[in-house]
């Protein structure tokens, strides 16, 4: 199993390549990334502290990164961190964080020879890995060179639970070499176990996403850092999949006959679809602003009532801008996206049936009245008219997200002080 899994994850890497350079002209990210994908990571500082290598896939990922990165150099600010990143957008956002102990990189290809070349560059004392991502030969290279791994903020949703136990067999010997499952939920603790992660490692810290940064700004103020009239109530539509946004611009065309003021703040999920996004508004004769126009300064220009969130890294305070929010990738087979970044901007938000990723959250929420579940696309023109009709009720929605979020925060530091723990252990035998 190990010798197939290389060698399609080669394939892979073979097609996808030729694709990039092709794509990615002369000194943009994609070429320099392919180079550090083939191991080529740059080197750190070496200033004599312990070194840490952090994995997060994408943007959500890093976000979460830098909150534990936080703590960690709180903790210790001598610690030296490779930070890398699966995607572009990932990388973009790391590079926000960058500081004199702190490198930002590519995730190499999961192939014996790249994980081998990354880490006799980056000689890291531990690696962690956000949430469950599983990367056999990584680990594998990890073990022999005495490099112990961690899984922090680690998950299995509902969804994705019955494909790890179809490879539970190849799984078992790959998490057997993983020091520390820093799980979310007790329910992902028992499924890490029940897939062979040793029980006497696997730990509940908490779920890394309540610990994210709260917005202080008025609404107002953010609504005119956004280009927006400050005064007009807002609908956010966050992290939104192909199938979602015309749902999204259906309602709110019609919502804008019952509140003429009302605007909108459009996110899509992935940047690759911000101009397809862009063309559906463009059919609809909706005028829009494109937040990257604004790019250099404190807001965008013009009057357009709809605003296109085509940026990486706003999201957080573009929720903290509404007045009603809609979570995306619920309403489509996606398993929901993060429904505590409205909770903690204090606002309420609106979501699908498919919360699978956030089942824990989905349900913290649903019961303390701060959000708000449709079964369809067609609920949602209702459901946000009813919260737009009902100031009182809204603000008080709100608040109880807000407050549910503040009282479950600590798992940062729970998670930091565990892979610190870990960094001063001996290095397995």
């Amino acid at each position: 199993m190990r010798y197939i899994y290389s060698f399609l994850v080669f394939l892979a890497s073979l097609a996808l390549l030729p694709i990039s350079l092709i794509l990615d002209p002369p000194g943009t990210d994609g070429r320099g990334a392919w180079r550090q994908r083939l191991g080529r990571l740059p080197s750190l500082p070496g200033r004599g502290g312990k070194r840490l290598w952090i994995q997060a896939v994408s943007v959500g990922e890093v976000q979460l990164a830098r909150k534990l990165l936080e703590e960690l150099q709180t903790a210790d600010p001598r610690l030296e961190v490779m930070l890398t990143s699966t995607t572009p957008a990932g990388r973009k956002l790391a590079q926000k964080l960058a500081s004199p102990q702190l490198a930002v990189a590519a995730f190499p290809l999961d192939l014996p020879f790249c994980a081998a070349e990354a880490l006799r560059r980056v000689r890291p004392d531990a690696v962690v890995l956000v949430e469950t991502e599983i990367w056999p030969n990584l680990i594998r290279a990890c073990a022999g060179g005495k490099v112990r791994v961690a899984i922090a903020n680690g998950r299995i949703s509902e969804r994705t639970f019955p494909r790890y136990r179809f490879f539970a067999g190849a799984l078992r010997p790959i998490l057997e070499k993983v020091s520390r499952f820093l799980m979310r939920s007790e329910e992902d603790a028992r499924r890490i176990v029940s897939l062979g992660g040793a029980a006497q490692r696997v730990e509940v810290t908490g779920d890394l996403k309540w610990d994210l940064p709260v917005t202080q700004a008025p609404a107002a103020a953010l609504r005119q850092e956004l280009g927006l009239d400050p005064d007009a109530p807002v609908l956010v539509a966050g992290s939104t999949f192909k199938g979602e946004e015309s749902a999204v611009l259906e309602a709110y065309g019609a919502l804008r006959q019952e509140f003429p003021s009302l605007q909108l703040i459009l996110a899509p999920r992935h940047p690759a679809r911000f101009e397809e996004v862009a063309r559906a508004l463009e059919r609809r004769g909706m005028a829009f602003l494109r937040r990257s126009a604004a790019t250099g300064s404190s807001s965008a220009t013009g009057t357009a009532s709809v605003l296109l969130l085509d940026t990486v890294g706003e999201l957080r305070r573009a929720y903290g801008a509404g007045t009603v929010c809609f979570v995306g990738g619920s309403l489509v087979k996606r398993g929901g996206q993060n429904l505590l970044e409205p909770a903690a901007a204090g606002r309420p938000m609106i979501f699908g049936p498919r919360t699978e990723n956030f089942a824990e959250a989905a349900k913290a929420l649903l019961a303390a009245g701060a959000g708000f579940r449709i079964e369809s696309r067609e609920e949602l023109l209702p459901a946000v008219r009813d919260l737009l009709s009902h100031s009182v009720r809204c603000a008080e929605a709100g608040a109880r997200g807000a407050a549910l979020v503040a009282a479950n925060r600590g798992a940062a530091r729970r998670t930091a002080q565990r892979i610190l723990e870990m960094l001063e252990e001996p290095a397995p035998a």
